[in-house]
């Protein structure tokens, strides 16, 4: 639909001229067209004119040629067609030289040619273009806001623009997941990390053009729109050109296209908000146990919810948000802090749907919470950590400073169980934490004794139930820097077994008897005694969970 510089020559009244010199430049698209009536033309020129002279303003020895070329190249101007036998028999040397270099088309002119002639067919099929696009742009307007307004969804919009530019088209969110696709081989997209390194298509218009690795010998190129709403990308917008590349009437479609798709991102957002409301109601009514059960049904009939199974409840615990944002513009925006939280929400949702279809999912504050379906329940947990761990390092991945611990409370056959399932996640991801730190993935089941002296800690200062002679055998160690402590651990670890322990200390057998001969005489203890032995296991515990508060 440009109008070249080529397309020019076929006019009638050109028809007779020649190009003279800067032939490559024939594809310069023409926005205009004036006469040169003073040497200094170069400053009132906008760029994409042909210019018509005689040279008659140049007579002289007034202008430079290799200077005036360069200027008018370095303008963008389109072409220059210079009259001959007017006051100029030829064109000078000078310039075809430098219009060569350059690529700027000198076209020679007839003498007895009107500059009239010239203009007013260029003119005319510069406004018809004009018109053409103006038209064209309302009907596009028009038919891509009558799939706004119907909320025909993205696959409707999708397969009219691929109608419209001759090319597939797919829609991306911005977790690189499908949302539609004209065709089925370009539903993964593997250049979303690195749009932004390819060929910006338009100052105006945020797309891109990148390379892509195709079926055969020859590349495959996309265009990628970024689709923004809420002061996040949320979706990509793409034209695979495997067919045709794009010309400047289809980038039309593709504009408008990437207002309804935007329009259609933020309905779905809308929508989305209104349903995880919902769902964030039913859940904390499920964890607290505060409704009766009917109403409960009730409510998850609405959402196509099926609640009565057994569910294991797991708690994610999402910490160092505001460092996530720290490096950032958008350090003090609440919507980008919101969109951080909802990006990792789905990205719980993603890893989890390859693994549970029919979960529920609901938040408070900054926790996550998920109600698993327990279907083989000897499974269950192993699947739960497995999914835990993978959504830890992606998230890592995506976010370094971000911390998140997963608590897993034991199976509830039913939903009056529920409440008790969650006590028991925020129990094992608080304790867990104690133990192991913020980035743990903690099963109730697992914690055993801990679970009786976390909980017991609550109300009482532990450092009162450790026992006497551990106290006196921390002192010792202090004062003469040995690890007698470390090696009793150890030792009970391996339930009395001083041949392995002693291979797990990486120190000789007798060296261990040695020492447990010393703890004997520091402490005053038995420890072939079982009720010396306890009395000792338990208050390791205590200072282990003592160290992590520290």
């Amino acid at each position: 639909m440009e109008l070249t510089v080529e397309k020019l020559l076929k006019l009638e009244p050109l028809r007779t001229s020649q190009v003279m010199a800067g032939a490559q430049g024939l594809k310069n698209v023409v926005k205009g067209v004036t006469i040169m009536e003073a040497p200094d033309i170069v400053d009132w020129l906008a760029g994409g004119e042909l210019l018509l002279t005689s040279l008659y303003s140049t007579l002289g020895g007034k202008v430079n040629y290799h200077e005036f070329i360069r200027n008018l190249a370095a303008k963008g101007v389109c072409a220059l067609a210079v009259k001959i036998r007017r006051f100029v028999d030829r064109i000078p040397p000078d310039i075809l030289e430098i219009a060569d270099e350059v690529g700027l088309p000198i076209i020679e002119l007839n003498g007895n040619v009107r500059y009239v002639d010239i203009m007013y067919p260029v003119m005319e099929m510069l406004f018809n273009k004009q018109v053409i696009e103006l038209k064209y742009y309302k009907e596009i307007q028009e038919r891509f806001t009558a799939l706004a307004l119907q909320c025909q969804g993205l696959d409707k919009i999708t397969r009219t623009l691929a109608e419209l530019v001759g090319n597939p088209v797919s829609v991306f969110d911005n977790q690189r997941k499908c949302l539609s696709a004209t065709d089925e081989k370009f539903s993964d997209f593997e250049g979303m990390m690195t749009f932004y390194e390819g060929e910006l298509l338009s100052k105006d218009f945020n797309s891109y053009r990148i390379k892509i690795a195709g079926a055969g010998e020859e590349p495959v190129y996309q265009v990628v729109v970024p689709i923004q709403a809420l002061g996040q990308i949320k979706a990509y917008l793409i034209v695979t050109e495997i067919n045709k590349p794009m010309d400047e009437m289809e980038l039309i479609c593709l504009d408008q296209a990437t207002t309804v798709v935007t329009l259609e991102m933020v309905r779905r957002f809308a929508v989305r908000e209104v349903e995880q409301k919902f769902s964030n109601d039913i859940v904390e009514k499920l964890i607290s146990g505060e409704i009766e059960v009917s109403s409960l049904r009730e409510r998850a009939n609405l959402l196509a919810w099926e609640i009565n199974r057994s569910f294991v409840v797991v708690l994610f615990s999402l910490k160092n948000l505001d460092e996530c944002l720290a490096d950032t513009k958008f350090k003090q925006d609440k919507i980008a802090f919101q969109g951080i939280k909802a990006e990792i929400q789905s990205l719980i949702m993603n890893v989890m749907r390859t693994r549970m279809k029919d979960f529920i999912l609901g938040h408070k504050g900054d926790s996550i919470i998920v109600l698993w379906p327990v279907r083989e329940s000897s499974k269950t947990i192993e699947e739960i950590k497995k999914a835990g761990r993978e959504i830890q390092d992606n998230a890592k991945k995506r976010w370094k400073k971000i911390m998140i611990g997963i608590g897993i409370g034991n199976v509830a056959a039913e939903i009056e169980e529920i409440p008790r399932s969650y006590k028991e996640a925020q129990d094992a991801l608080i304790y867990g934490e104690m133990l192991q730190g913020e980035d743990v993935i903690s099963w109730f089941q697992d914690l055993g004794v801990y679970r009786m002296l976390c909980k017991f800690g609550q109300g009482n200062d532990l450092a009162d139930f450790v026992p006497k002679s551990l106290k006196i055998l921390v002192d010792y160690d202090r004062q003469n820097q040995t690890e007698l402590l470390k090696s009793l651990e150890v030792f009970l670890e391996y339930n009395g077994n001083a041949s392995k322990a002693a291979k797990a200390l990486f120190i000789h057998y007798k060296t261990l008897l040695y020492r447990l001969e010393r703890i004997k005489e520091v402490t005053g203890l038995d420890l072939e005694d079982y009720k010396n032995r306890l009395e000792l296991e338990l208050g390791l515990k205590i200072i282990q969970i003592l160290n992590q508060r520290v």
